[in-house]
């Protein structure tokens, strides 16, 4: 189990935490809903990248990154296809296709960032100009860093926090990635699914008496769980049953887990 942090904040959160957050955390953003009128159209086919995930995930989450950085030519072959996907194609896709399309384009580029860089201890070993906010990735005509794809077209214009528990940064802190791609058509109920499954592990939540741990997504993304939720334990509620009844019986503590970003490698 990582090691807790020493931070605590109560559900309200403290003041000293929104400067922490400042400090080491992403931007705040107000969540958007850009596309909430787009529900019919055309479809891209993730059959690809779902082949590449069963052959190199395993069912914990951690990835075969030898067996990848061998052969990525499956991954190759769907970087590609995103690559050659154009702008008019991806504006007329459906909400829900352009969400699952960006969070598996998210996936797969941190795919290929580790296997090309293979073997790293960790993705922050891999130089700060070469790693997320670098702009070298094509996807429906333009070339995007990883923090685009995250803070200025996930969270920007999808009022979706459960995509925080789906994209995956090649680390054992982030919650594990799936061994299938996001579909449109299914992506609620992947959505839902992989939070759960992150909130019943004691690797992102903890009960312990009247004190919640939780993953340090909360405290980074704190923002966005109020604005769907009201507060950041209040959303992890939902995907707790024991929290959730631990919560309407009064207040609870909360205290923020590690970070821990050794790379997440299938043993």
């Amino acid at each position: 189990m990582a090691r807790l942090a020493l931070l605590v904040f109560a559900v309200g959160l403290a003041t000293g935490c929104q400067t922490l957050e400042k400090w080491f955390g992403p931007d705040q953003v107000k969540l958007g809903e850009a596309y909430a009128d787009q529900t019919d159209g055309p479809t891209f086919d993730h059959a690809a990248f779902t082949a590449v995930l069963e052959a190199v995930v395993r069912e914990d989450g951690r990835v075969d990154y030898p067996k990848l950085a061998a052969d990525p030519s499956g991954l190759d072959a769907y970087l590609a296809a995103l690559a050659s996907l154009t702008g008019a194609a991806y504006d007329a896709l459906p909400r829900n296709e352009k969400l699952a399309l960006l969070i598996n384009a998210y996936n797969a580029f941190t795919l290929k960032l580790i296997a090309e860089r293979w073997p790293v201890k960790s993705i922050q070993d891999i130089p700060a100009s070469e790693r997320w906010d670098h702009r070298r990735w094509k996807l429906a005509g333009m070339t995007v860093s990883l923090n685009d794809i995250e803070h200025e077209h996930l969270r920007k214009k999808f009022r979706e926090p459960r995509m925080h528990f789906a994209v995956n940064c090649a680390s054992e802190g982030c919650p594990p990635i799936r061994r299938f791609a996001y579909t449109g058509a299914d992506i609620d109920a992947q959505l839902q699914g992989s939070a759960t499954r992150a909130h019943a592990d004691p690797r992102w939540l903890q009960l312990k008496g009247d004190t919640v741990y939780l993953t340090r997504l909360y405290l980074w993304y704190r923002g966005d769980f109020e604005q769907v939720a009201g507060s950041p334990v209040a959303f992890a509620a939902r995907f707790s049953p024991p929290l959730a009844e631990k919560l309407a019986k009064g207040e609870v503590t909360v205290e923020i887990m590690e970070y821990d970003w050794a790379i997440n490698l299938a043993r």
